[in-house]
């Protein structure tokens, strides 16, 4: 049996809207047992809440990404038993759909003993998730810069420094990435364009300069948040409340609701003061204390299957 972790992932992050995703040190696990026959028995289980998610396999990303890989290798289904044991909080905004579709490729690459480019496997999960942000740091891990050229997504790399934590204050409800995508304008003016193009050029700089004292303005988002915020009660104060209690930076993560604060320091009083403001709007939270995860899935599949 293998075992393969997958991370969680923070997308849109701040200004960068379906451009900057964040790997984070909270993670997916997958076991991993080939079988003799061409059935395929997925089993997923929420380690917070302690109970099996049942999902019809028609809406299971798991096996259709499972079944994707061997499509794209044209090869007969290879029979396999799936143990997903999921930390990420379910339709949170932390990339759980992208970690399903990661870890069913990454199982398939294993079961099949295959592993086609990184390129290539980039596609396939962009195919089923839509959005590279959250996938693409799954796979690789670090803070990705994505975008789509010569008919091919890409990314760019950053490593982010173990110095920083990354406190996730995650609401008790979920919010499903369509719905919040309905609430978008179809059409962004100039301003909020230059804004975000200037935050996201400084929020880059920010991470690989340690320069963290630029995340409080680099982090202003004017694309998505200001429409999806009014989901979440208190999103503002919440936001305030991470700033006034020494946060460098803080935004939704994803589509929300949850919300991302990092620092150096004080990140135990950060988060009890977000959670606290939460808590005045009658929204009960959990937290996560992660760090950056810059270890990349697809190199460790490459060392496995090589």
């Amino acid at each position: 049996m293998s075992t393969i972790k997958v991370p969680a992932t923070s997308a849109n992050l701040g200004p960068g809207y379906d451009t900057l995703g964040l790997a984070l040190s909270l993670y997916n696990d997958f076991d991993i047992k080939k079988r003799k026959d061409q059935q395929l028995k997925i089993t997923i289980i929420d380690q917070n809440k302690n109970k099996e998610i049942k999902i019809a396999r028609k809406d299971n990303l798991v096996a259709l990404a499972y079944q994707k890989y061997f499509d794209f290798i044209a090869e007969d289904l290879i029979g396999a038993e799936i143990t997903e044991k999921m930390h990420t909080p379910l339709a949170r905004g932390l990339g759980s759909s992208s970690s399903a579709i990661i870890g069913g490729l990454a199982a398939a690459a294993i079961v099949s003993g295959k592993l086609i480019s990184k390129t290539d496997f980039i596609q396939l999960a962009v195919d089923l998730e839509k959005h590279p942000d959250n996938v693409v740091p799954a796979l690789v891990g670090g803070l990705t810069i994505n975008f789509y050229c010569k008919n091919n997504y890409d990314y760019y790399k950053i490593d982010i420094e173990q110095e920083l934590d990354f406190i996730l204050v995650v609401p008790d409800f979920e919010l499903k990435t369509e719905k919040l995508r309905q609430v978008l304008p179809e059409v962004v003016d100039y301003p909020s364009a230059i804004n975000n193009l200037s935050r996201v050029s400084l929020l880059t700089a920010a991470f690989i300069n340690r320069e963290y004292h630029l995340l409080k303005t680099a982090m202003e988002d004017q694309l998505h948040q200001p429409y999806r915020k009014k989901l979440i009660k208190g999103f503002d104060q919440v936001l305030a409340a991470a700033y006034e209690s020494g946060a460098y930076g803080a935004a939704l993560s994803g589509a929300g609701p949850t919300i991302l604060a990092c620092t150096q320091k004080k990140s135990d009083q950060i988060a009890q003061n977000m959670k606290k403001v939460f808590a005045s709007n009658a929204v009960k939270t959990d937290i996560f204390k992660v760090k950056a995860c810059n270890q990349s899935l697809y190199q460790n599949l490459k060392e496995e299957i090589s």
